[in-house]
C-alpha cells in the first residue's frame, strides 16, 4: 500500500470513526449516504492509483469538515447553556 493510498484511508477512517455521534447529534440520519459511500472507497483503496494533489484535496476537505463539526458543536453547547 502507496503512503497515499494510507493518508486517503485515514482521512475516511477518522470521518467514519464519528459515525455514532453524528447519527446520535443533531445531524441525524442526514449522512447515511454519504457514510455508506464513504465505506464502500474505503475497502477499493487498495486499488486506486491516487495523485498527491488530489489526497491534499482530500485532507483539506476533512480537515474542513471536522472543523464544521467542531463549530456546530460548540453552537449547541452553547444554546443548551443558555436555557439551563
Amino acid at each position: 500500500m502507496s503512503k497515499l493510498q494510507v493518508r486517503l484511508k485515514n482521512c475516511i477512517q477518522t470521518i467514519l470513526e464519528l459515525e455514532p455521534d453524528m447519527k446520535a447529534g443533531v445531524w441525524g440520519r442526514y449522512f447515511d449516504m454519504e457514510l455508506s459511500s464513504l465505506k464502500d472507497y474505503l475497502s477499493q483503496v487498495d486499488q486506486m492509483d491516487l495523485a498527491e494533489e488530489d489526497v491534499k484535496r482530500l485532507e483539506n476537505a476533512t480537515a474542513t469538515f471536522l472543523s464544521e463539526l467542531k463549530l456546530s458543536r460548540k453552537g449547541n453547547i452553547r444554546k443548551k447553556r443558555l436555557l439551563q
